[in-house]
């Protein structure tokens, strides 16, 4: 057995070096965790535009752990593959997310009275009427030109 702190016999006659922790492999090799905020960025920056509260948060995430393997990855002295692409997807992402939440506070009133007289219309003359009344609201505050969101009318 050897005199060495941290090592031992695990019961079986063989000593044994204990895991070290952190995501760094055994062998000091590269810190994986970059990996980690690569995927949360991309995902960031794919979810957004379907649904910009995953986004948000998923750009935050990328983000924070991002910095960290880069920090962690300076201290022992070794690479965070995909570190830097994570924290760039995730700034990206964050920055649309932010963007799209914005907006939404910002014409909410509209959106949601739009969105009610939708469930309450029952024939395709209803939905253009709801259409014509509340994208016309929507250009006035977001001092578009007359008739420019009738494009639009299928995103909503």
């Amino acid at each position: 057995m050897s005199e060495q702190p941290g090592q031992g016999d695990d019961g079986t006659g063989r000593e044994f070096a204990p895991a070290t922790g952190g995501p760094a492999g055994p062998d000091g090799g590269p810190d994986r965790s970059g990996w980690r905020a690569l995927w949360l960025g991309g995902g960031a920056l794919l979810l957004t535009p379907f649904f910009f509260p995953v986004g948000l948060f998923l750009g935050i995430a990328a983000l924070v752990v991002g910095i960290r393997a880069r920090r962690r990855a300076g201290r022992r002295r070794v690479g965070a593959p995909g570190a830097v692409g994570g924290i760039v997807l995730g700034a990206i992402g964050l920055a649309m997310a932010s963007f799209w939440f914005a907006v939404t506070a910002f014409l909410w009133t509209e959106l949601n009275g739009y969105q009610t007289c939708l469930t309450s219309a029952n024939t395709t003359t209803d939905e253009k009427n709801c259409r014509d009344r509340y994208f016309t609201d929507i250009e006035k505050k977001l001092n578009l030109p007359a008739g420019s969101m009738s494009r639009y009318g299928d995103m909503f």
